[in-house]
């Protein structure tokens, strides 16, 4: 396998390493791009493939976070038969951003995983809210990816440093960018 291709999409030693068992069994790997009911699509060095759950897998996951998410690294296998690939695992994750699911269950969902950096975009306008951006930090944060903080509509804010000053205050050593579409102006 070309792993250079894979580069494009994220891949790195971390995965390469935790690939290898099954690359000896001759599995390929992808990573997921999007998620539909039953279905996903996965890129792999050729190209962007339609792809299923094994029935091994739906049956030995313990719960939802066992199943890929939009961003994971999957072992597949080809069915040229059906122009599909089959998903047998899920690579271990780097990161990942968690939510509980709807309804009255515990169960967390994954909602992507495998991200670096997450961009917290907030407007300065009347909806603008601190406590807002700490939860939205607490979540980038235990995420293990590396926040960025946007602050929209930098034109609509009479206050403008006063404000920057506040999100530094309970993000301190996030980047912080100002910015406004009207204008063009960043900070």
């Amino acid at each position: 396998m070309n792993v250079a291709d894979l580069t494009t999409y994220g891949w790195s030693e971390f995965f390469e390493v935790n690939f290898k068992p099954y690359a000896a069994k001759g599995y390929t790997c992808g990573r997921v791009a999007l998620e539909h009911k039953n279905f996903f699509r996965v890129y792999t060095q050729d190209r962007e493939m339609l792809a299923e759950i094994s029935g091994k897998l739906r049956h030995e996951a313990v719960n939802r976070s066992d199943l890929p998410a939009v961003g994971d690294w999957v072992v597949i296998s080809s069915r040229p038969e059906r122009d599909r690939v089959m998903i047998h695992a899920v690579l271990p994750r780097r990161t990942s951003f968690a939510r509980k699911i709807a309804g009255s269950r515990t169960e967390e969902q994954i909602v992507g995983a495998n991200i670096d950096t997450v961009f917290l975009v907030t407007s300065l306008n009347q909806d603008f809210s601190l406590r807002r951006i700490e939860r939205y930090l607490v979540t980038a944060w235990e995420s293990g990816a590396n926040p960025i903080i946007i602050l929209s509509k930098a034109d609509l804010c009479d206050r403008l440093s006063d404000a920057i000053n506040d999100v530094q205050t309970i993000a301190r050593g996030v980047p912080i960018y100002a910015i406004s579409v009207v204008t063009g102006w960043i900070s």
